[in-house]
């Protein structure tokens, strides 16, 4: 559901309807219909490309960071995948941001070359390799970093203006 949030899934397990994402193409309808309300609000948008390659999704804000790695989900060309590598950055981009022993969640997406990945590295083809870690590595750090950033960008002069009550006369 989450790799193609373009497409309905409906899950019935004994008889009970457990999932039903509503295939609007919106990744994050998709993460709402999956992952619950309470982690969809704390997301923030990642739009990444260099080249080839791109990183969209979302991050978590750092106020919402968990005690486990069990909410980052990584897809590569939409497979999901465990990377050490795209943990490793998307870590990284939140270094000084979090308490020891907290971690981000993520659903990100990345988009790169076929020839770029392997994904023979493991039976289950859940592991993947990648031929320019560096560069993938630097296009999941740069985009987690940007949308953190974003988030805590100053409102601007002219927002901080239209907010302010109008005086009296």
């Amino acid at each position: 559901a989450l790799s193609h949030p373009e497409v309905s899934f409906k899950l019935i397990k004994d008889g009970t309807q457990t999932l039903l994402t509503p295939g609007d193409g919106a990744l994050r309808s998709a993460i709402y219909a999956s992952l619950g309300r309470e982690f969809t609000l704390s997301l923030l948008e990642v739009k990444g490309a260099d080249g080839d390659m791109g990183v969209t999704g979302f991050v978590t804000s750092p106020i919402a960071s968990r005690g486990t790695r069990g909410m980052q989900t990584f897809f590569v060309n939409g497979r999901l995948v465990k990377s050490q590598l795209l943990t490793a950055a998307l870590e990284e981009a939140y270094s000084n941001r979090m308490m020891k022993g907290k971690f981000p969640g993520c659903v990100l997406l990345v988009e790169l070359p076929r020839d770029m990945v392997d994904v023979n590295v493991h039976p289950a083809k859940t592991e993947v390799k990648f031929t320019h870690e560096r560069a993938v590595f630097d296009a999941v750090y740069y985009g987690a970093r940007a949308a953190l950033e974003a988030e805590k960008a100053p409102v601007t002069t002219l927002a901080k203006a239209a907010a302010r009550p109008a005086p009296a006369p």
